[in-house]
């Protein structure tokens, strides 16, 4: 990929953008590989990284706004506006437009731009959310609600102009701090959410919630997850079913030709899974696709993802579950209940990993497999540190970041030893 404002020193966000891709992506791997090698089970091996397109990848664009009313810049936040990087390769295509309409709104509309070192203006960042399928969801993060008259009055000539746009909010973020956003969400104009085809299912992503950066990767890695877990279940019930006898096929229940004998030993409840930290619901609506008998729970903290979640399991009909709810906690107190603990449990924590707690539980648990997707390797290996029971059997790198040293994996764990 090549980027003019890269090359003449305007932006240097993309900052291994003069290596080959494949260098980049092999380099990478390295050092995640290496740096996860102690917690190898005996004979497992990596598996190829998931990598997607090196350009018009960004689900979200995040774009600071500098110079004035008139003549507003957009750049990234962290760095020098000093050159408008609206037509960055990194933006699917239509998003150049939208923030060049945002641009235009901005002007209509006299809206100061926020100056940092002065702790003056109201305008700080605009946000795009953009779907494979050309939509876009813009928000505009203001330091208070004093523009938000003039907004309104100019924002129907903006959306005329911009068809795609098909949502519109103004985030109220009035602290002097470096967070992107704020807590409150004004809806100005549009749907509730927007729809972002991911994978094998349909995402419906609201505006305060968390959405992968790169959405073919995304897929790939909630498919990745998906697959692994068919083949756990797989393997214990061929493990379960006695030589002669059929098996249920966990991925086609209803074909008699594979159904279990309700009366043998192969005919065991329904398996349960668990993905915490299930964000949108990517990893959950993934396996209640491809394992429709199974009981899948999502569980996470933020009520506009469950929201998101439940609406996207609700249009595609598939059976998952979602609950609003610290991760950890109801994980513990779901386990201390009947049922006891799943079958399975899929991970999918922020970048300070699952914590202390949640590791521990996860090592007296008795749980045998564990689907790990982590956007920090470096807290993984803590987290897999505190679990000595459970070793790494399989594991892909994961480029979500092209570019950039930043990296990502997915890894399958088993429970090798008790405790």
């Amino acid at each position: 990929m090549r980027c003019h404002h890269f090359e003449s020193g305007e932006c240097r966000s993309c900052t291994l953008l003069d290596l080959p891709r494949a260098r980049q992506v092999a380099e990478g791997r390295e050092r995640v590989e290496t740096l996860l090698a102690p917690f190898l089970a005996t004979g497992a091996a990596w598996q190829a990284p998931i990598v997607g397109a090196e350009s018009g990848f960004r689900a979200r664009g995040k774009m600071a706004v500098g110079g004035t009313a008139q003549e507003p810049v957009l750049g990234l936040p962290g760095q020098a506006l000093t050159a408008d990087l609206c037509d960055c390769p990194l933006y699917p295509d239509g998003v150049e437009a939208v923030l060049e309409g945002a641009k235009a709104l901005i002007r209509r509309a006299q809206v100061p731009p926020y100056d940092v070192a002065r702790r003056r203006g109201e305008l700080k960042n605009v946000l795009v959310t953009a779907s494979p399928d050309g939509e876009h969801l813009l928000r505009l993060v203001l330091r208070s609600e004093k523009a938000l008259g003039r907004i309104r009055e100019h924002l129907p000539a903006m959306l005329a102009a911009h068809p795609s746009v098909i949502a519109v909010t103004a985030n109220i973020h009035p602290d002097h701090t470096t967070r992107v956003e704020g807590e409150q969400e004004i809806p100005l104009a549009g749907a509730s959410s927007i729809a972002v085809r991911t994978g094998d299912v349909t995402l419906f992503a609201r505006p305060q919630s968390f959405l992968q950066t790169h959405t073919g990767v995304a897929g790939d890695l909630y498919r990745q997850g998906a697959a692994w877990i068919s083949e756990i279940l797989q393997e214990r019930t061929a493990a379960d079913t006695p030589a002669g006898e059929a098996s249920a096929d966990p991925e086609n229940p209803e074909n008699p030709e594979s159904r279990a004998n309700p009366a043998s030993p192969a005919a065991v409840p329904a398996p349960r899974i668990w993905d915490l930290y299930c964000g949108l619901g990517g990893f959950a609506l993934h396996v209640a696709r491809a394992l429709p008998s199974a009981r899948v729970t999502g569980v996470e903290v933020s009520a506009q993802a469950i929201d998101g979640a439940r609406e996207s399991a609700a249009a595609q009909r598939l059976p998952a579950t979602f609950l609003a709810d610290d991760a950890t906690a109801w994980a513990i107190r779901e386990a201390a209940g009947e049922d006891g603990p799943p079958d399975v449990v899929v991970v999918n924590p922020p970048r300070r990993g699952i914590g202390p707690e949640l590791a521990a539980w996860l090592e007296r648990s008795g749980v045998r497999d564990i689907v790990y997707s982590s956007c920090n390797p470096t807290t993984l290996a803590t987290d897999l540190a505190a679990m000595p029971s459970v070793r790494v059997t399989a594991g892909r790198f994961v480029d979500m970041f092209p570019h950039t040293e930043h990296a990502e994996v997915i890894v399958r764990l088993r429970r090798t030893s008790t405790t």
